[in-house]
C-alpha cells in the first residue's frame, strides 16, 4: 500500500482504537512528527516502522494488504481503463472552460448590464456553444469519477449542473432572436439552479477520499460556499469569486484522478 492511502488507513485505525497521535507515539516509541507526516501522506514509512505502528494498532501488514485488495475490487477499475482518455479530455476541457469563462463574463456583462452586444450574434452563439460543450465534458470527468468511486452524490451534482447549463445557455442563445421572459427573472432562476447544483456537487467532491490529499475537501468546500452564495442571488457576485478558485482545484483534481486511475490499473496488470 502506497501513500496517501496508507496514511489514511493508519489514521482510520488510530481513530477506531480511540487513540490520539500522542498516545500512539507512547505505544510504539516513534516521533510524533513522523506519525503526523505518515498520516498526512507526506512520507512512506520503512517496513520496521510500519510494522511497529500496525502492531500498536492491533493490525498486521498482511491483513492491511488484503483489505486494500478488497477495496480495490469495489472500484470499477476495469471500466476505468477505457476511460483514462476521457479524464484527460475532461481536465483539458476544464482548462478551456475556465479561460473562456473570463471572455464570456465580459461579453455577458456588456449584454445584460450595459444593454450592448459587443460581438456579432453568430460569434455570441459560437462562444456560448464552446463554453457549454467544454463544461459538459469537464463535468463528464466527474461523472466517470462518481462511477469509479461509487460516489452517487458526485454524479447527481454533475448531471444537475450539466442539465442546468444546457437549459440556460440554450435560452441565452435563443433570447438573441426572441426574448420569451424578462431577463431579470431568468438570471434569478439561473443563479438559484446553479447554486443548488453547486452545493450537491460540492458535497460529492468532499466525499472523494484518498485522492490528492486535501484537494477534494478544499475544492468541495469552496464549491458548497459558492453554491450557497449563488442560491442567495444577491451574493452571486461573491459566489463567482469562490468559483474561480474551486474550478482551478477541480481541474487539478481531475488530473490527479487520471494519474490515480493509471496507477491502480498498472498495479492490476
Amino acid at each position: 500500500m502506497k501513500q496517501p492511502e496508507l496514511g489514511q488507513r493508519i489514521l482510520e485505525l488510530r481513530k477506531k482504537k480511540g487513540l490520539t497521535q500522542e498516545e500512539l507515539v507512547a505505544q510504539c516509541n516513534i516521533n510524533v512528527r513522523t506519525i503526523q507526516r505518515i498520516e498526512a501522506g507526506e512520507v512512506t514509512p520503512r517496513s520496521f516502522t510500519l510494522k511497529t505502528i500496525l502492531d500498536a494498532l492491533g493490525e498486521n501488514l498482511d491483513n492491511l494488504k488484503k483489505k486494500e485488495n478488497r477495496n480495490a475490487n469495489n472500484y470499477n477499475w476495469k471500466n476505468s481503463q477505457s476511460s483514462i482518455i476521457y479524464f484527460k479530455i475532461a481536465w483539458i476541457c476544464g482548462l478551456v472552460y475556465f479561460l473562456s469563462g473570463f471572455v464570456e463574463f465580459a461579453i455577458d456583462y456588456a449584454r445584460f448590464q450595459e444593454g450592448e452586444l459587443i460581438i456579432s450574434k453568430a460569434a455570441y452563439v459560437s462562444m456560448k456553444f464552446i463554453v457549454m460543450i467544454t463544461f459538459i465534458y469537464f463535468m463528464w470527468g466527474f461523472i466517470l469519477s462518481g462511477k469509479i468511486f461509487n460516489n452517487y452524490l458526485l454524479k447527481i451534482g454533475s448531471f444537475f449542473l450539466i442539465g442546468t447549463t444546457i437549459l440556460f445557455y440554450g435560452y441565452d442563445m435563443v433570447s438573441l432572436y426572441n426574448e420569451l421572459f424578462h431577463i431579470e427573472y431568468v438570471i434569478v432562476i439561473q443563479s438559484i439552479f446553479f447554486g443548488l447544483g453547486g452545493v450537491i456537487f460540492g458535497l460529492g467532491l468532499m466525499r472523494l477520499k484518498n485522492i490528492s490529499g486535501n484537494i477534494p475537501g478544499i475544492a468541495g468546500g469552496f464549491q458548497v460556499v459558492s453554491g450557497i452564495l449563488f442560491t442567495l442571488v444577491f451574493m452571486a457576485w461573491l459566489g463567482i469569486f469562490f468559483l474561480i478558485f474551486t474550478t482551478i482545484l477541480q481541474i487539478i483534481l481531475l488530473y490527479k484522478i487520471e494519474e490515480f486511475a493509471k496507477h491502480k490499473i498498472e498495479n492490476l496488470d
